[in-house]
C-alpha cells in the first residue's frame, strides 16, 4: 500500500450481497443464533479464510449496505489480517476481498445453519469439512 493511500481505500460502510443470510443466523434473542451482525461478520470472514477462498469470488457491485467500517473494524485487526494474506494489493481491493470473503463464509454459515439449526454446530460443521 502507497503511503498516501487510505485504509480500506476509504471506505467508511460494509455491504453486503447476502442480506438473506445475515437476517436467517443473527437474532439477540435466540441462544442458537448470533446475537449480533457484527460477530456474524466477523465469524464469516474468519471461516472464509480458513476454508481458504482467497481469489475464488468476484466482487459485486449490488450490495446492500451492512454496517459501519468503524464498528466492524475499530483496532485494524481485520485491515493487518487481510494485509498480510493480499499484501501487493490497494486499500480498495483489500476492501473488496473483506467483503468477498464476509459473502461467501455468511452464506456457509447460513447453508449449515439449515441443517444443524444451531450456529455453533453449522460452525463446527464447515471446519470439519476442510
Amino acid at each position: 500500500m502507497a503511503a498516501s493511500e487510505k485504509i480500506w481505500g476509504g471506505a467508511s460502510k460494509i455491504y453486503t450481497t447476502k442480506r438473506g443470510a445475515y437476517n436467517k443466523i443473527v437474532d439477540s434473542d435466540n441462544s442458537n443464533k448470533f446475537s449480533r451482525q457484527i460477530d456474524a461478520f466477523h465469524t464469516a470472514v474468519a471461516v472464509a479464510i480458513r476454508i481458504g477462498i482467497t481469489n475464488s469470488t468476484e466482487y459485486n457491485e449490488n450490495r446492500e449496505e451492512l454496517a459501519n467500517m468503524y464498528s466492524i473494524d475499530p483496532d485494524g485487526i481485520l485491515w493487518a489480517l487481510i494485509s498480510s494474506l493480499h499484501y501487493e494489493a490497494s486499500g480498495d481491493e483489500r476492501f473488496k476481498q473483506l467483503m468477498n470473503y464476509a459473502d461467501y463464509g455468511i452464506q456457509r454459515l447460513s447453508e449449515e445453519f439449515d441443517i444443524y439449526g444451531n450456529i455453533q454446530s453449522a460452525i463446527d460443521a464447515i471446519l470439519k469439512k476442510k
